[in-house]
């Protein structure tokens, strides 16, 4: 019996990925007897950036960029605050204290800037959707440059 799936939103951006077997929504052929999955994986070396919230006088445009001949592709975004020191200069206390509000952004950033060779992100609640009122929040991001598929 084989089960061939992607988890591209579960994985994407991170460094571990543990698959419950939930998730794979199949049936299950022989209920009695005992199963195992076998999976094949790759692991993609990717650009990291973290960019900072911008108020609602100064919102923050930040610019990522691949080579002429390559285009972006986003393997996972997440927007919000996973601990007190990222983004944290200047804040008060009060906007860093919730470090437990993150959600994935994957598919807008990926929906705006996949197949380019240059992105501009707003990081605001205004386009990416608010995981916590009241906290300052980030946008972490890992992407990779791929080479452009020319044509014979």
């Amino acid at each position: 019996y084989l089960v061939f799936r992607v988890f591209p939103s579960s994985c994407d951006g991170k460094k571990t990925y543990e698959l419950s077997m939930k998730e794979l929504h199949t049936s299950d052929p022989c209920p009695t007897v005992s199963k195992y999955l076998e999976t094949d994986y790759i692991c993609v070396r990717a650009t990291h950036k973290t960019i900072c919230e911008g108020s609602t006088k100064h919102l923050v445009d930040e610019n990522i960029s691949a080579g002429r001949r390559q285009l972006i592709f986003i393997l996972g975004a997440y927007f919000g605050r996973q601990d007190k020191k990222t983004c944290s200069k200047g804040r008060p206390e009060s906007e860093i204290q919730n470090c437990d509000c993150s959600k994935s952004v994957t598919d807008i950033v990926a929906h705006n800037c996949n197949g380019g060779n240059s992105c501009n992100i707003e990081v605001s609640t205004k386009v990416l959707t608010d995981p916590c009122t009241g906290t300052y929040k980030y946008l972490e991001l890992a992407y990779e440059c791929q080479s452009k598929k020319t044509s014979p």
